[in-house]
């Protein structure tokens, strides 16, 4: 038997990069970092970029993580973020950077400029988001789009790889109008997200030029259904000293699960019914798993997942 504790399976995240100018005159273009004319990585390229941006996607995940878990500000309180909204986000904007900017999105997020071009990052989101629309149920959905200010013109070419890679959608907007520009972009990201988030910006600056936005809502349900009738008030233990009354539900089911003895942590496979499931990490020591952690240990932990154990679960929501 295990006690284990998380959160239901309710996701809803979104985050917003704003790009300005100084005047409000000019012919103003948003370009492509590279030539895609002068590209052809071909099948096997093409296989091969897929494979060293999805690498470093997820190595990128654990490192943000690290980062987040090590903030000062973030001490004592929750992180959670959506990796793949900010890798892609991130992607997204490097389509249209060039020079030191472009280097330092690509170092960033772990992508080898010598073995990848934008053009093969570009087309390797493509198939990794295409792959994911065609996995995501009817409780999940995820996107970007681009807000873009009615004098601002970016260059065709920009927009084309937005919506042909990375599936964004593009929109007008008058952001001298402050109020109703953010209204805009909040009503969309509303819809986006069944409500959850319906006020993403409060206010904007009225020399914004473009907006990108990133959104991810998911609403799983249990393969395996908790009773409500065996929801109860417990004691959650915050930290070593601290303790909050709450409400929890509890299970006692069969699941997959594991030990690592190198991060001391007992990992539990909650599946949802779906082609998701949720990984729960319980370490002995916080400090040890958060240092250590890389997509290795998930691959392993997935490997090495026993025959399903009778388990005890409280989860606290």
């Amino acid at each position: 038997m295990m006690m284990m504790h998380a959160a239901v399976g309710l996701w809803v995240l979104s985050a917003v990069i704003c790009v300005g100018r100084a005047d409000h005159h000019g012919d103003h273009h948003m370009g492509h970092g590279h030539d895609k004319s002068s590209q052809d990585t071909g099948a096997d390229g093409g296989a091969n970029s897929v494979a060293l941006v999805n690498e470093a996607n997820q190595e990128f995940s654990f490192r943000l993580y690290r980062k987040l878990a090590a903030h000062a500000d973030s001490q004592g309180q929750n992180i959670f973020f959506s990796p793949v909204s900010v890798s892609t986000a991130l992607a997204l904007l490097s389509v249209g950077a060039q020079g030191e900017t472009h280097r330092q999105l690509f170092s960033g997020l772990g992508f080898n400029s010598s073995l990848l071009t934008q053009t093969d990052v570009d087309q390797a989101f493509q198939t990794l988001l295409q792959g994911a629309n065609n996995a995501s149920q009817e409780d999940a959905d995820e996107g970007t789009a681009v807000f873009v200010d009615n004098r601002f013109k970016p260059k065709p070419e920009f927009l084309q790889t937005l919506k042909q890679s990375y599936f964004t959608e593009g929109f007008n907007v008058d952001f001298t109008k402050t109020t109703e520009s953010a209204d805009t972009i909040n009503k969309y990201v509303g819809e986006k997200t069944k409500g959850k988030i319906d006020k993403l910006v409060e206010s904007l600056d009225p020399n914004t030029v473009m907006c990108l936005i990133s959104y991810i809502y998911y609403k799983g349900k249990w393969a395996t259904q908790f009773d409500p009738q065996l929801t109860e008030q417990d004691d959650f233990h915050v930290d070593e000293n601290t303790k909050v009354r709450t409400a929890m539900m509890n299970m006692e089911e069969r699941f997959h699960s594991y030990y690592d003895h190198e991060l001391k942590t007992t990992v539990l496979q909650l599946p949802f019914n779906s082609s998701y499931s949720m990984l729960l990490m319980l370490p002995d020591v916080m400090e040890t798993l958060e240092n250590a952690i890389c997509p290795n240990h998930v691959t392993k932990w997935l490997k090495a997942m026993t025959r399903p154990r009778l388990e005890n679960l409280d989860f606290y929501f």
